[in-house]
């Protein structure tokens, strides 16, 4: 992730003086040195001192953090950064230590400093479609961004360099409860929850819910957001197999440790021998029910619909990626994160304190500097695709 945040960095000019900073010194210096540019070094630095991290902050204007697991080093750095008056910025995907980090914004901005927590693939870009499809409707009350792929094809073709990334937090995001808004307030979730959705220019979507920290941060950006979600749009016999593990964590005692090692031997290297001839059985039958039945997909990995009312209607508006950044996971994820950053020494993003992506980053010159990474679908369209519909409510 670090890596391609600093290519990014360097083709966008956003920085003055980079360093890349990390445990294994010798690791970083050859990176560093490959690079073979003149305004990028490299230094040792163990984020568990916080004493030392907190000296070497004091010399940067802004620290990106790409390490995780955020539950760990998440508010460890942002601690450190905010004492040595350090601009922050992150990837952040877990919605726990997200909130952890919004509750220390008073002292951020007593201290001068803006903090962006979650501005990678998702959350990050997907915050800021969710605020473009907020703002085309007029009292929205309702939102939910999505993941997940385009086709089953696409989803397939993904797999050896998505799927087999960071497995063990998305099973910790697919088991247990997951943080949800309804009702105008956070509350626990059941994630793999079957949850139809209605999208202009698609029809209607099955997809099923997942932990991530856009439900939590959208309502305070939106006050009149009263519900929201995060789920992801998979094919019928992934979403099978994530329903098999679940099970094994939540009522057979795995661990999730054990289920991400299951999940990965099946996603890359197609061993089916850890299940039981029961869960062999309920994957078929999944994967059957989609070549008998078909399967409606978004156009795109990731996208937002924002609900609210109209005249008596449904006022629905989506908003996607009219295209795709390629090469998987790392670019999508850190090419957001260096516009960021970008957009910061512009003093584009100047409010002080800690926030999410959506607060504090206007998405339409953000989306005209993602727009040169974008494997555009149509060119004569805007970088961002965007659809509304008017549903009559039910009698």
């Amino acid at each position: 992730m670090g890596r391609h945040f600093v290519e990014t960095a360097i083709l966008l000019k956003a920085f003055t003086q980079l360093t890349v900073a990390d445990r294994n010194a010798d690791a970083a210096r050859a990176y560093a040195a490959a690079l073979a540019h003149p305004a990028v070094d490299a230094l040792a630095v163990d984020a568990r001192d916080r004493a030392a991290l907190t000296d070497i902050l004091r010399r940067y204007d802004v620290v990106v953090s790409t390490i995780g697991p955020y539950y760990l080093f998440g508010t460890t750095v942002l601690e450190c950064a905010i004492d040595a008056g350090c601009h922050y910025i992150d990837i952040c995907d877990d919605p726990e230590p997200t909130l952890d980090m919004l509750g220390l914004h008073l002292k951020a901005r007593a201290a001068g400093i803006t903090a962006i927590v979650g501005m990678g693939a998702s959350p990050g870009v997907a915050n800021l479609l969710a605020s473009t499809a907020i703002r085309n409707v007029e009292v929205p009350h309702r939102v939910v961004t999505t993941w997940g792929s385009a086709s089953r094809a696409k989803e397939e073709a993904n797999a050896d360099t998505d799927l087999g990334a960071a497995l063990e937090h998305w099973i910790e995001q697919l088991t247990g409860s997951i943080p949800v808004f309804r009702a105008g307030r956070i509350t626990a979730g059941t994630p793999l929850a079957e949850v139809m959705l209605h999208v202009p220019g698609v029809g209607a979507v099955k997809a099923h819910t997942v932990g991530h920290p856009e439900p939590v941060t959208l309502p305070s950006t939106f006050p009149s957001i009263r519900e929201g979600i995060n789920a992801m749009v998979l094919s019928h016999g992934l979403v099978g197999l994530l329903k098999v593990l679940q099970a094994r964590v939540d009522k057979r005692g795995q661990t999730v440790e054990q289920a991400a090692t299951l999940l990965r031997g099946i996603v890359l290297r197609k061993d089916m021998s850890g299940l039981s001839f029961g869960e062999s059985m309920f994957l078929l039958k999944s994967s059957l029910k989609e070549s008998l039945f078909g399967r409606r997909y978004i156009p795109a990995e990731m996208s937002a619909i924002a609900e609210g009312m109209h005249q008596g209607r449904r006022h629905i508006c989506s908003a996607w990626l009219n295209g795709e950044i390629p090469g998987g996971m790392g670019p999508n994820t850190c090419i957001p994160t260096a516009i960021a950053l970008r957009m910061l020494a512009e003093k584009r993003i100047n409010k002080k304190g800690v926030h999410a992506p959506e607060a504090v980053i206007d998405a339409e010159p953000f989306f005209d500097h993602l727009r040169p990474f974008v494997r555009v679908r149509d060119t004569s369209q805007p970088i961002v695709t965007v659809r509304e519909a008017f549903v009559k409510q039910p009698s």
